[in-house]
């Protein structure tokens, strides 16, 4: 999927990042008992980090049509997508737990981090699997020189 020439799913993909990272920072902060505020940007960036992936999540799999289904292209496209899916629902759930009355405060602020944590980590090995996928495979090279 592409407009103006240039794939979409990479554009879209720099926003996820940078919202669930702010996320994961503010997640924390607010489970140190830094700042009050910790808590308002941790929900927000959260929110719109978690729009903008299901944005991002869409254009990937228009882009996974262009890979040969035998290949070892896409087998790393399926961990990848299987990893950033995991990545999403842990930054859910750390929304949920953000905004639950079930748990006491700082149980759910805690658990809350805990699981931005993880989607970050987790982050890093989607986006490492990613980038295998653009650099090794030349999955949305416009002119690709190898074969898939």
């Amino acid at each position: 999927m592409r407009l103006f020439g240039h794939p979409i799913h990479p554009m879209l993909v720099h926003f996820p990042i940078v919202l669930w990272t702010i996320a994961a920072g503010a997640y924390g902060a607010n489970a140190a008992g830094v700042t009050e505020w910790a808590a308002v940007v941790a929900k927000f960036a959260n929110g719109a980090g978690l729009t903008m992936a299901l944005l991002a999540m869409l254009a990937g799999l228009f882009e996974l049509r262009s890979i040969d289904s035998r290949s070892e292209a896409m087998r790393v496209a399926t961990w990848h997508m299987m990893v950033m899916a995991v990545v999403w629902v842990c930054f859910l759930v750390a929304m949920m737990l953000s905004i639950s009355t079930a748990l006491d405060r700082a149980t759910a602020q805690v658990a809350a981090a805990a699981c931005a944590a993880a989607g970050f980590l987790l982050m890093g090995v989607g986006g490492w699997l990613g980038g295998r996928l653009v650099y090794e495979f030349g999955i949305a090279v416009k002119d690709r020189t190898q074969s898939q």
